[in-house]
């Protein structure tokens, strides 16, 4: 038995040195660093199915991978290989070894999940970056700072669609009652998402063990459930950024918050985000010339980023996946509070600076210019209040009770209203010594920087309305 293993791991460094050989030839001889580096990296990713055919025990499955990130932080270091080159803080060679490592021992008796995870960096991972270098022209920001484009994560997510359903259907490793088709759709989202936050080559670490993890642990009775959502979280997506209502951040936070509420939160959780989502959008567009001179003010306005779709969503998310692990139905209210105050604030928000009469600060009740923040108006605190009673009555058709009604109204309201409070006492607000005017921008639109006035500098606007969706949801929460 061990002379078998030790025959596969000549094969295998045998393998590996010789798609090592022909990419750095490649790249001396005039072939172009990336593709060269692609070369290397689908070769090398492949051998998983070596691995697997050729060796009887994970102790010794896990030496070339193992051996491979110690030569790899060497060459590294040394800048011994040109095909391989990186910048020297980027370790991604290390990290993709790392990985391979991990599943080859973790999912050692499950080959769909290993396949499945190493194929979604393997593939995946590579079209992304051929795409985005060739068609990339929607770019966005990670939260490390590295710039992808929307094309390249699409492309990563059709293809590892496609790589995990072949692994997972050909290969054992899954209950029998598991819904493959879905199961891969959830796979590649949630690659596509933990690609486009990666920085560093960090992603060739996470991609890998995020869509292994994924195969290995989805419960089947939510595997339906969560890939569909994921599904119509995407396309939802992807048509608000055609349509200039998400940023392609935005889209990213869009299929984070509604995967697992489409996927976990049942019908009146689906139908309450799609009601917030399609209504604040449809109120952003309405009466723009009216609203450009003190929206030009706030921190975000118009096209919705990550911050801003996390910052009203990310509650009601964490709701849903705690509503779908411990089968308590208040998480259901706290999910709907949530969402209402979301939605509460948002069509304050629009409408309110449409009133004729000047706002009032809340904290004294003095007339303030529109705009400002913490400032309430008879319009906005109506608006308000439309805006949570849309969000519950939308839900209703879902078999919510209409006793419940006013008390997600209330939610939202009081939610809105904390949002404002916060506003007035400690949310971050500036001032633009050169238009000697109030704002939300640290930049103002005139382009000089502005200097803090009042509040914490860490308090921005969507940390405030993360608060304000909190207290709609514990408010909610305990109907």
């Amino acid at each position: 038995m061990m002379s078998q293993d030790l025959q596969a791991l000549l094969l295998s460094y045998g393998y590996v040195g010789a798609c090592v050989l022909v990419g750095e030839v490649a790249a001396r001889r005039g072939v172009p660093r990336e593709l060269a580096r692609k070369f290397i990296h689908v070769g090398v990713g492949l051998w998983i199915f070596g691995i697997l055919a050729l060796f009887e025990h994970r102790e010794w499955a896990v030496l070339p991978s193992l051996t491979a990130a110690v030569g790899n932080y060497v060459i590294h270091r040394k800048r011994l290989l040109q095909a391989v080159e990186a910048p020297q803080d980027n370790l991604g060679t290390v990290w993709f070894a790392l990985s391979f490592s991990a599943l080859v021992w973790g999912a050692w008796e499950r080959p769909a999940v290993a396949v499945g995870g190493i194929l979604a960096m393997t593939i995946g991972d590579a079209l992304a970056s051929l795409v985005g270098r060739r068609f990339g022209r929607h770019r966005y920001e990670t939260l490390g700072g590295e710039l992808k484009s929307l094309e390249g994560s699409l492309a990563l997510c059709a293809s590892t669609f496609l790589c995990v359903l072949a692994a997972i259907t050909w290969l054992p490793g899954l209950p029998p009652d598991m819904p493959r088709v879905t199961l891969a759709l959830l796979a590649a989202v949630v690659a596509t998402c933990v690609e486009a936050l990666g920085t560093r080559g960090l992603d060739n670490l996470w991609v890998p063990l995020a869509t292994g993890g994924v195969l290995a642990w989805t419960p089947a009775a939510n595997a339906w459930g969560l890939g569909m959502g994921a599904g119509i979280a995407l396309f939802i997506g992807v048509a608000a950024w055609a349509r200039g209502s998400l940023s392609p951040s935005g889209v990213l936070g869009a299929i984070l918050v509604g995967t697992p509420v489409f996927g976990l939160g049942g019908p009146a959780g689906a139908v309450a985000l799609l009601g917030f989502f399609f209504s604040s959008s449809a109120l952003s567009k309405m009466f723009r010339a009216r609203k450009a001179d003190v929206e030009a003010e706030y921190a975000k306005t118009g096209t919705r980023d990550l911050g801003q779709a996390l910052a009203n969503g990310g509650v009601a998310a964490v709701a849903a996946v705690l509503l779908a692990t411990t089968g308590d139905s208040r998480y259901l209210l706290a999910m709907l509070g949530a969402l209402a105050a979301a939605n509460a604030d948002t069509w304050a928000t629009e409408l309110g600076v449409l009133s004729r009469s000047p706002p009032r600060q809340l904290t004294t009740l003095r007339p303030v210019p529109p705009g400002t923040s913490g400032a309430v108006s008879a319009m906005g605190l109506l608006a308000s209040t439309a805006g949570a009673a849309f969000v519950a009555l939308i839900a209703l058709p879902t078999g919510l009770s209409w006793r419940l009604v006013p008390w997600l109204v209330l939610a939202g309201v009081v939610g809105s209203l904390s949002d404002s409070l916060l506003g007035a006492t400690v949310q971050d607000v500036r001032w633009c010594e050169a238009c000697a005017r109030e704002t939300e921008r640290r930049v103002h639109r005139c382009g000089r920087p502005t200097r803090s006035l009042r509040g914490l500098g860490w308090l921005g606007n969507d940390t405030v309305n993360v608060l304000a969706t909190v207290m709609g949801a514990a408010l909610a929460f305990w109907a």
